[in-house]
Order: structure tokens, then sequence, then C-alpha cells
């Protein structure tokens, strides 16, 4: 389906916003020290170990790596039927992590005075990635890389992609277990807080599809509002 030149900025204007949210929901869960979501939790054991030294290596940097790892993952197993506007997906990751690492300071005046804020402050960052993801998702330009891998990793080898999602989410998990435990003597970026949001994100997103059904009629409504003005210019 073709879209409208305002349809597509709306989109990106609600991709951008979903970014957002992603991004201050991942530095909640920094905030709040109980673990992080499976793909962060990776980032954030590099970053605890590389930034001291190497500077650059923030958590926001981490994540864009890890990121464009992914990326090319997938062009590795698509390859010709890898589709170039998927490469938007680095521009995305780019603007997550700058986000990440602009937010992280604000973020982290916030008082955490004992064990209970900690998990509220989890499930909140719950709430936020959700919604986040969801606003991402509906505006439906391209797919986070995690996702992305998914998607080729199910097309190429004719798997679910529900059961794949879950894999790479496990493997997020234990590899920053590994890393951090060798590395860094103790588990970093895994805690409760991780199944926390493993449990509870992927139902917070399904309720806001029931909250907000008609999100998708936004953007046409954006199209029609344009075409409208335009026909009443020359009318």
């Amino acid at each position: 389906m073709k879209h409208t030149l305002p349809e597509i900025l709306a989109r990106l204007i609600v991709t951008f916003f979903g970014l957002f949210m992603l991004a201050l929901g991942i530095d909640l869960t920094i905030l709040a020290d109980l673990g992080t979501d499976a793909l962060t939790s990776p980032a954030l054991a590099a970053s605890t170990l590389l930034e001291p030294h190497y500077p650059f290596f923030t958590v926001g940097n981490t994540l864009i790596c890890l990121h464009v790892l992914l990326v090319l993952m997938q062009i590795a197993l698509l390859r010709r039927n890898y589709a170039p506007v998927q490469l938007l997906q680095v521009l995305m990751s780019l603007t997550l992590g700058f986000m990440v690492d602009a937010l992280l300071p604000c973020v982290k005046q916030l008082p955490v005075p004992d064990y209970t804020a900690q998990l509220g402050y989890t499930l909140l960052a719950c709430v936020v990635c959700a919604f986040g993801i969801f606003s991402f998702v509906k505006a439906n330009l391209v797919p986070l890389p995690a996702e992305g891998f998914c998607l080729a990793l199910s097309r190429t080898f004719k798997l679910k992609f529900s059961l794949v999602k879950v894999g790479l989410d496990c493997v997020m998990v234990i590899l920053a277990i590994i890393f951090s435990l060798i590395f860094l003597g103790t588990v970093v970026g895994v805690r409760e807080g991780t199944l926390i949001c493993a449990s509870t994100i992927g139902l917070i997103i399904g309720l806001f599809f029931h909250i907000f059904p008609y999100w998708d009629k936004l953007f046409a409504a954006v199209g029609h509002r344009i075409r409208a003005e335009k026909e009443d210019c020359f009318e």
C-alpha cells in the first residue's frame, strides 16, 4: 500500500516517539538495578567492563554495536532477499542508543531509597518500554534489529517467529551472565527484573493493542486531512 508523504511523516514521528519511550524504559531498568530486558543485558555487562577504560563504550553505544551486529547477521542470512529499506534499522539503532545515553543522567537523578522503589521503577519501565514498542510496531516502518533478525532467521529456516524470539532472548541473557562472570566476577544486567520484563512487557503490549484499536486510523486520517485541505484550496 502506497502512503502519502504526510502519512509517512506521521509514522516517522510515532516511530521516534516509540524509540524515546523505549530508551526511557531501558534507563529506568538501569536505575532500578534489578536487571534489564534480555537484549540490553549483554550491552550493559559489556559497557560496565569497557566504559571505565574506553569512554566510547557507553550503554547506548554498546547497544548500537549489538544492534548493528544483528543487522549484519540479517544481511548474511537473507543475502539477495534483504530489502535495502531495512537498513533504516541502523538509523533507528543510532537514535535509540543516543537517546539511552542522553536520558540516563537525568533518570539517575531519581531517588531509589529501597527495594520497593526498585521494583516500582522496574514495573514502570515495563509499561514505558511496552508503550514504546507498541508505538514503534504500529508506525510500521521497519522492525527493530532484534525483531528483524528473528524474522530473517524464521524466514530462512522456516521456524516459528515466537520461538526464535524466545530463543534470542535466552541467548542474550546467557551471554550476559557468562560475559559478566568471566570478566567482572559477578552477574551484571540479569536479575529478577529481567524475568519481570520478559514476563510482562509482551502482555502489556497486547493490552495496548486492545486499548488503542484504532491507532492505524491516525495515519490515514493525517493523509486524508492534508488531501482535503489541498482540494479546498483549488475549489
